[in-house]
C-alpha cells in the first residue's frame, strides 16, 4: 500500500487509498502538517496500522464536542473541587485554543503551541500543567475508545518549572503571631493549621465528632467549600482522609473552645444552627473562608510579621517539623500527600540544612 504527501498553501497533507468491503477503493486524506516529514511520518504510521490491522476511521467531530461527552464521566471519577478546577480550565483556557479542531486531526504540534502560548500569557508552571493534564487524561480516553490512534499530547513538552519561593514563618514569629490572635474568634482555625498542617477547607469543615480528645486524634472526613456555602464528604484526595496526632497544646485549646461553644449555644438559643463545628460563628454556622483570610491578614499586620497566605501555614508546619528532624514519611502522612515524593519535592529548600545536620551527627558518632 502506498501514499504521497502534498503541499497545500503553507501546510502539507497525506494521502493515501483504503479498500473497502466492495473492492472498491476509498481515499484517506489529513491535512494540518507544518512540515513535509510530519506528513511522512503520519503517513507511515497510519499505513502500518492499516496493515496491522488497528487503523481508526477518522471522526469528523470536534474537539469540543468530544470534551462535552468525556467531562461528564470524568466528574463522576474526581472530587466536586476537582470538577469545578477542571470545568474552569475547561471553559477559560481549552474549549477556546482547541476546541474547534477535529478530535480526529489535532497534533501533537498544536497541543505544544497551545501549551507553549499559556506560558506567554503568564500562566504558572504548575497551572500550564494542570490544564496540559486535563487534555492528556481526555485524550487517553478518546484512546481507550478507539476515537483516535494514538495520544498526540504524550509527547508535548511542558514548560521549566518557576516555583515561587515558599514563604514560612519561624519558631519566633509563630508563636509571637498566635499571641497577638489569642483573642480573636478565629483563634482555633490559625492554631489548627499551624499545629496540623490542614488545609483550610479541612479545618472549615471539622467536626467534634471526628476528633478523639481522649486519644489526642483528629480524623479528616469533611471539607468546607472554597465559597463557604457547602460541604464536601471526603477530602481533596483518597490520601488526604487521614488521622492526625494533635499535640497537648492543641488539645487544650480544643477542651477551652468546646466550653466557649457550649456558652454560645445557650446564649443563642433557638437562632443557634448546630453543624457540630468547631470552628464557627457564634450561632454556629460555618465560617465564611475569605472573612477568615481577612482576619488572617489583619492580625498578621498587628503581629509585626511577615505577611503570608493562609496555606503558607500548612507550608510552616511542615517546615518546621522538617527542620526538626522529624522523618519525611511521618509528615507526608499527615500532610495527606499521595506519596513521599510530593512531599521531597515541596520541601526540597529545607533538606540542604538537613543534609548538613546529618554531616554534624557523623562527626559526633565516628570520631
Amino acid at each position: 500500500m502506498k501514499g504521497s504527501v502534498k503541499k497545500e498553501g503553507k501546510s502539507w497533507y497525506y494521502v493515501f487509498s483504503l479498500p473497502n468491503v466492495n473492492g472498491n477503493r476509498k481515499q484517506k486524506k489529513q491535512r494540518g502538517f507544518k512540515t513535509k516529514k510530519e506528513a511522512q511520518k503520519a503517513l507511515a504510521e497510519a499505513i502500518n496500522a492499516v496493515n496491522k490491522g488497528t487503523y481508526i476511521e477518522p471522526s469528523n467531530i470536534l474537539y469540543k464536542e468530544y470534551l462535552d461527552q468525556w467531562f461528564p464521566t470524568k466528574q463522576n471519577s474526581i472530587g466536586v473541587q476537582t470538577a469545578k478546577v477542571y470545568n474552569n480550565y475547561l471553559q477559560s483556557r481549552i474549549l477556546p485554543g482547541l476546541g474547534n479542531f477535529n478530535l480526529s486531526k489535532l497534533s501533537t504540534i498544536q497541543i505544544q503551541n497551545f501549551i507553549d502560548s499559556l506560558s506567554t500569557d503568564g500562566l504558572s508552571s504548575a497551572t500550564v500543567k494542570k490544564v496540559y493534564e486535563i487534555i492528556r487524561n481526555s485524550l487517553e480516553y478518546a484512546v481507550d475508545f478507539e476515537l483516535i490512534l494514538k495520544n498526540p499530547a504524550i509527547k508535548v513538552k511542558l514548560p521549566k518549572s518557576n516555583k515561587k519561593e515558599m514563604n514560612v514563618w519561624n519558631e519566633n514569629e509563630i508563636n509571637h503571631f498566635l499571641k497577638i490572635a489569642k483573642e480573636d474568634p478565629n483563634y482555633i482555625v490559625f492554631l489548627l493549621a499551624l499545629t496540623t498542617g490542614m488545609r483550610q477547607g479541612e479545618v472549615l469543615g471539622l467536626r467534634w465528632k471526628d476528633i478523639d480528645l481522649e486519644k489526642g486524634l483528629i480524623n479528616i472526613k469533611q471539607t468546607l467549600s472554597h465559597d463557604g456555602k457547602s460541604f464536601i464528604s471526603g477530602a481533596k484526595t483518597k490520601s488526604s482522609l487521614r488521622t492526625i496526632n494533635l499535640s497537648k497544646l492543641t488539645i487544650n485549646m480544643l477542651k477551652q473552645r468546646k466550653v466557649t461553644i457550649l456558652k454560645e449555644r445557650l446564649s443563642s438559643g433557638l437562632v443557634y444552627q448546630d453543624f457540630d463545628l468547631i470552628a464557627c460563628t457564634q450561632h454556629g454556622t460555618p465560617l465564611n473562608p475569605a472573612n477568615v483570610r481577612r482576619s488572617f491578614n489583619k492580625l498578621i499586620k498587628l503581629a509585626d510579621v511577615p505577611k503570608i497566605r493562609f496555606h503558607d501555614l500548612r507550608h510552616t508546619h511542615a517546615t518546621l517539623l522538617l527542620s526538626k528532624g522529624i522523618n519525611v514519611k511521618v509528615i507526608s502522612e499527615r500532610l495527606g500527600h499521595s506519596n513521599i515524593k510530593v512531599t521531597l519535592d515541596t520541601y526540597s529548600h529545607v533538606l540542604p540544612t538537613m543534609q548538613e545536620e546529618v554531616a554534624l551527627k557523623l562527626d559526633e558518632i565516628i570520631k
